[in-house]
């Protein structure tokens, strides 16, 4: 692939319905084997260091909680307590982990969330020209927006999420939020169940992870602890995800206590990975830091962002294989919905 076709594919693309039908099509595959099928795999897991695989999050050990590919995470709170802000830390931390991230925020702009990233990756309030130039070279093959705010109905989610993956690599994707998925009333159990089901069902897939956010139902104080079975709606999100996430606000008096918490309430694939972590803001930058922290960039200082014209670009492998259009991949979906089942 030379320089030229490379920059088309990592350009802008206006996703019709022509291109997303393709991706709308959804393979199921049903069999039974015998356990000595999955010997090797087991002891990749162990002999390998497949325990130990995943992406860290900035405030908690590596060798304890990892969002791994192939699981679904939900990240719960009240209004106002963070959990966008919790997001944008999140993607940059995992894009210095080689982590090529899609966001799906339908309730904030991509340009505002790129003004509070920036300011975010560069530790300071106001951000100059210098490292715009340098955080826009950065982030070019690692930092994917979906375009659209409001609502989205879930088979044009799932279709965007993967056109992501199959042209862009992507392996972390943010769904803010449960709300926005457009055809789901707010007492509609069983639908709101069934969405966290497929994004679910798509993160084993599609081999990436996927983290959903929703809301904590109302409480009579926002100090009002909260635990997983405050998640709004359903009781079955919390159930089927394979982890969940918590971030509690708590408006201190003493600034030397902790402007929030952040709660590990579930790691279905982790031992006694539940935990709380205490945070603290750091107003300049708008990362939440633990007691240890101290505000860092996330851009290495010797990264070099003034290229030549003629410099050579090496896309991933995953460019270089003969890719479907949208419009190839979103096709035969709502025939297919029928046999899609919930299974936890």
């Amino acid at each position: 692939m030379d320089k030229k076709e490379h920059q088309e594919l990592m350009g802008e693309r206006n996703l019709t319905p022509e291109i997303l039908a393709p991706y709308l099509q959804i393979e199921h595959q049903q069999s039974i084997k015998p356990a000595s099928s999955y010997t090797q795999e087991v002891m990749d897991y162990y002999i390998l260091g497949e325990d130990k695989t995943g992406k860290m999050l900035p405030c908690v050990s590596g060798d304890k909680f990892r969002l791994r590919n192939g699981e679904c995470t939900l990240l719960g709170g009240i209004n106002s307590s963070g959990k966008s802000l919790v997001l944008g830390q999140l993607a940059l931390y995992c894009m210095t982990q080689k982590s090529r991230v899609l966001s799906v925020s339908l309730e904030m702009s991509v340009r505002s969330q790129l003004v509070r990233m920036w300011r975010m990756a560069s530790g300071v309030i106001k951000p100059d020209l210098d490292f715009g130039l340098k955080f826009n070279k950065w982030s070019h093959d690692k930092l994917f927006f979906f375009d659209k705010m409001g609502s989205m109905d879930l088979n044009t989610l799932e279709a965007g999420i993967r056109y992501a993956i199959h042209h862009f690599g992507t392996d972390l994707i943010l769904v803010d939020s449960l709300l926005t998925i457009s055809g789901i009333r707010h007492d509609d159990y069983t639908a709101q169940t069934d969405v966290v089901c497929r994004l679910a069902d798509i993160a084993r897939d599609l081999e990436c992870h996927i983290i959903l956010v929703a809301h904590a139902r109302k409480s009579f104080s926002v100090n009002d602890k909260i635990d997983r079975f405050s998640v709004r709606g359903a009781g079955q999100l919390t159930d089927r995800v394979d982890n969940v996430i918590l971030l509690q606000r708590n408006y201190p008096n003493n600034p030397e206590d902790p402007d929030v918490t952040l709660t590990i309430s579930k790691a279905r694939h982790w031992d006694m990975a539940e935990c709380e972590v205490d945070l603290w803001m750091d107003m300049a930058s708008m990362n939440l830091l633990t007691a240890r922290q101290s505000v860092y960039t996330v851009i290495p200082d010797d990264f070099k962002y003034m290229a030549d014209e003629d410099v050579d670009i090496d896309p991933p492998d995953e460019y270089n294989k003969e890719l479907p259009t949208f419009g190839e991949v979103m096709k035969d979906v709502y025939e297919d919905q029928e046999g899609h089942n919930c299974e936890d």
